[in-house]
């Protein structure tokens, strides 16, 4: 297992990718880097990167604001809790799957961000 899989709208890659790339946070969720129309070349292939990387991640963050309607962030969510993945959310209380005791809410991204960094240091990848 290894990084943090982020899964979220394509709306929000660029914060993604600024946590990756300017912060050094290690997501290694590939799609951000081709979250604009038409930049995915091979749907399938996306979709099963999606799920490989989201079933193999050191910890899932599930991120939702109110108005987003997932999708595939459904998807990833179930990968990871099908893989034992560590899951960290924001913004899902509203939905059944909120219950499930394996899922650890946050009000913040910074939160649960913070929780990924602690998680990683006391758990070798």
């Amino acid at each position: 297992m290894s990084g943090i899989y982020i899964a979220s709208k394509t709306k929000h890659a660029d914060r993604w990718r600024f946590l990756r790339d300017q912060v050094g946070e290690p997501i290694i969720s590939t799609w951000i880097d081709e979250a604009g129309v038409g930049e995915s070349r091979d749907l399938a292939d996306l979709w099963r990167r999606c799920i490989l990387e989201a079933s193999t991640a050191q910890v899932l963050i599930l991120y939702r604001e109110p108005e987003d309607v997932l999708k595939g962030g459904w998807v990833e969510l179930g990968a990871a809790l099908a893989s034992g993945v560590t899951v960290y959310a924001i913004g899902i209380e509203e939905f059944t799957i909120a219950n499930d005791t394996r899922i650890r809410h946050f009000n913040r991204m910074k939160d649960a961000i913070a929780a990924a960094r602690t998680l990683r240091a006391a758990v070798p990848a």
